[in-house]
């Protein structure tokens, strides 16, 4: 199916738009699991990098305290979601031990 275009608003600086064609829609090909263990290595990698600008920072090769401030915080931030998607996890778990059958 083929949606013809939308010819121009006068006066507004608005061009015609292009034809809009029906495509199949995307699927994603990620299950949860999969999600979790790619923000789980970013988390890793976020805390890896702000260990570096901290040792980097102590040796006095880091002059800018900024960058590690922002690099621990994201870090930190980072830790923080994995926990709480962790826990979240566990809960769910444990809600489903839980019921009865």
């Amino acid at each position: 199916m083929t949606v013809p275009a939308v010819g121009g608003v006068g006066g507004a600086g608005i061009g015609a738009l292009p034809p809009v064609s029906a495509a199949a829609p995307t699927t994603a090909s990620s299950d949860g699991g999969s999600l979790f263990a790619k923000g789980l290595a970013q988390a890793e990698g976020l805390v890896g990098n702000a260990d570096s600008l901290a040792q980097q920072l102590a040796t006095g090769q880091l002059t800018d305290l900024s960058q590690y401030t922002s690099a621990a915080a994201k870090a930190s931030l980072a830790v923080q979601l994995t926990v709480a998607l962790r826990d979240k996890a566990v809960e769910a778990y444990q809600s489903i031990m839980g019921m009865q059958v």
